[in-house]
């Protein structure tokens, strides 16, 4: 018998990795990708900031249309569906110029991310942002004002009084030369989560 979780949402699994679910939905006649996951990880920030990447001249990024609780502990996020299989499914499938062709791009797409900057770390509107140390826990971090706040917390979780002074003197000669602005990045860029399509 499904699930509540397997319930919340019908139609055709695309994806369903470590409870992050994407199921292939109708609405009317606009077919749909709704991401389905436990309130307990996820948060609307997630949301946020896809459709901001999506708004962004020629960042390639699904088009959020909308974000509901589906039941008291699940959310659904609602965006534009990418047909196509992911990168990790079809690469080894592609000729060497195909490759080229795919890397090429992505380097260009990740250009077009880092051209986006904020005065802050965080999410957009001033909203905290997975804590990327702790990546086997759904725990959050930030927002930080400043490298130097950045720098304080980083160096609170080391230990070891060695280490500590031994980053504490490294850290500034690492940001020499550094354009010192917070840009835009992608927050799980990996091949599952890239879908080349015709365009690639």
């Amino acid at each position: 018998m499904p699930s509540k979780y397997e319930r919340a949402i019908r139609g055709r699994d695309l994806y369903n990795y470590f409870g992050n679910r994407v199921v292939e939905s109708r609405t009317g006649d606009l077919v749909v990708a709704v991401k389905v996951k436990p309130v307990d990880g996820y948060v609307r920030s997630e949301g946020h900031m896809m459709h901001f990447a999506s708004q962004q001249p020629g960042i390639l990024a699904p088009k959020v249309l909308g974000c509901y609780d589906v039941e008291p502990e699940i959310i659904a996020t609602v965006t534009d569906l990418v047909p196509g299989e992911s990168l990790d499914k079809v690469w080894h499938s592609l000729n060497s110029e195909g490759k080229k062709s795919i890397k090429a791009q992505l380097k260009e797409q990740i250009r077009l991310y880092r051209i986006h900057s904020q005065p802050y770390i965080g999410r957009i509107n001033h909203q905290e942002t997975l804590n990327f140390f702790d990546r086997l826990h759904f725990n959050f971090m930030g927002p930080f004002k400043s490298k130097e706040e950045f720098d304080e917390w980083c160096l609170a979780r080391v230990k070891s009084p060695m280490a500590h002074s031994f980053w504490k003197h490294q850290l500034p000669k690492m940001r020499a030369g550094g354009s010192g602005r917070f840009v835009l990045t992608h927050g799980d860029l990996s091949a599952r989560n890239i879908m080349p399509g015709t365009s690639w």
